[in-house]
């Protein structure tokens, strides 16, 4: 690699452009992965008619190989030198094997149960790899574009727009276009609706990949060299010792379960609680049209307040909504404007994780002599999926707890769906501004900063 675009006055500002391809990134990952987090499961169970005591097992597995996984991958790229860069060369041509596993994974072929087991174990393993040989290169593509914290805020704001304009297209629309395309047969429905997002997200990406730029690159022949002799374990091993970084994979990891509680739950407290099965329509989108709305702000928020604070006002901006929450059941329309606000100000923290871990990139190479990029934003990428899963098993957990059963909806039942509603999103916000609490970039990040452009330039 060119040494050159190193240099401390090399960069002058990402235009426009730029900025609006990375974020489009975000939303063909949502494409891909919301429809799988949406209605994979329903697919599992009525329409490839998989028995549910396998698919839980099975969402858990899958996860739970993001541990040896993503972190693998972080590292690959880490080590990659290429004409196209280290991170560009995954999101162009790992896109298509994506794309085709996505297609495979809502594809029926009649069987056994057990050949459907088995199937559903390995499509839906195999499109989480290519997920992550996808989308951890696509995350550490921003450290790579820019050291400038209020750049890499903007970034971040675009990437949860972006995220949550997709997220609302899923929730919205598959269903409606499963319907359209498969009169009557859902099995051909969820498939020409898989073809449908799997094209618009390799279009989505290959944007991403023609626009976006690699500017903060290591000297390949003087730096990567040595980092290719070290193991990834060494390379955790510093990460660890980076607070920064363990403190975004925790925050983000609470955050993302805290995700997956809303919407298991949501479902259920609908229906039994409010008694109004037309409110899971609402509620549900209203989590993403929340994270959208926070994007105006967001960045302004942390070049204001810095990472730690803007997580924390975001989080107790969304306690005090959940506190006046249950006295508003009763209406349903004012019920949904403070939830909405509650998760507009709450979704600051989807926006903050991603320049955090931009930041502890940053702090990484200014501590040990590499930055390691990949590797880093693996964390991250683990976080998410892990905690999604996390959350989704913790609220059937829950509802075993609380003994429910669609068959006997007690009066016991509504009031367990009514605290679990609450009480779980509000034990995991307080978690997650006890652990922003403990971040500690903001202060000596542009520090950090300007050293690392200088002695790049005097390279």
């Amino acid at each position: 690699m060119d040494s050159t675009t190193n240099k401390a006055d090399s960069h002058v500002g990402l235009k426009i452009k730029e900025k609006v391809s990375y974020g489009i990134g975000d939303f063909s990952s949502n494409l891909v992965w919301g429809l799988i987090g949406s209605y994979l499961l329903f697919f599992y169970t009525n329409v490839a008619l998989i028995p549910v005591a396998f698919t839980g097992t099975l969402f858990l597995v899958a996860r739970m190989l993001d541990a040896v996984i993503d972190p693998v991958i972080g590292g690959f790229v880490d080590r990659t030198d290429t004409k196209l860069g280290r991170t560009l060369p995954y999101i162009r041509y790992g896109i298509i094997p994506l794309a085709i596993i996505y297609i495979l994974t809502f594809c029926y072929f009649p069987g056994s149960t057990l050949f459907k087991v088995i199937y559903a174990y390995i499509t839906y393993i195999l499109v989480g790899i290519f997920y992550s040989l996808v989308n951890v290169p696509y995350g550490s593509l921003m450290t790579l574009m820019t050291r400038d914290s209020a750049e890499k805020a903007q970034l971040s704001s675009l990437r949860v727009a972006f995220a949550a304009i997709g997220s609302i297209f899923v929730t919205g629309l598959a269903m409606p276009i499963v319907k359209f395309f498969g009169h009557g047969n859902d099995r051909l429905g969820f498939f020409i609706t898989a073809i449908i997002f799997a094209l618009v997200g390799i279009v989505g990406f290959e944007i991403v990949s023609h626009n976006c730029k690699e500017r903060y690159l290591d000297d390949f022949s003087e730096q990567v060299q040595a980092k290719h002799k070290a193991s990834i374990l060494s390379t955790y091993k510093n990460a660890f010792r980076n607070r920064a970084w363990v403190t975004t994979v925790l925050l983000s990891l609470l955050l993302f379960i805290r995700i997956g509680v809303i919407v298991a739950i949501t479902i259920y407290f609908a229906n039994y609680v409010l008694k109004s099965p037309m409110m899971i329509s609402i509620l549900l989108p209203v989590l993403y049209v929340g994270q959208l709305l926070s994007t105006l702000f967001s960045s302004q928020m942390i070049a204001k307040f810095g990472h730690r604070k803007t997580n924390i006002i975001g989080n107790v901006g969304m306690l005090i909504s959940y506190i006046f929450l249950p006295f508003l059941e009763h209406n349903l329309v004012l019920f949904t404007i403070v939830y909405l606000a509650g998760n507009v100000i709450g979704a600051v923290s989807a926006s903050s994780v991603f320049g955090m871990n931009a930041d502890s990139v940053d702090y990484n190479e200014w501590k040990f002599g590499v930055r390691s990029e990949g590797t880093l934003y693996a964390g991250y990428s683990f976080s998410t999926k892990v905690g999604m899963a996390i959350g989704s098993a913790l609220a059937g957990y829950a509802l075993s707890w609380i003994h429910f059963s669609p068959k006997a909806i007690t009066p016991s039942v509504v009031s367990g769906l009514n605290i679990l509603f609450y009480a779980l999103p509000a034990i995991l916000t307080v978690l997650m501004i006890i652990v922003a609490m403990f971040y500690n970039l903001d202060a000596k990040h542009g520090q950090i900063v300007k050293e690392l452009n200088n002695l790049n330039y005097k390279r």
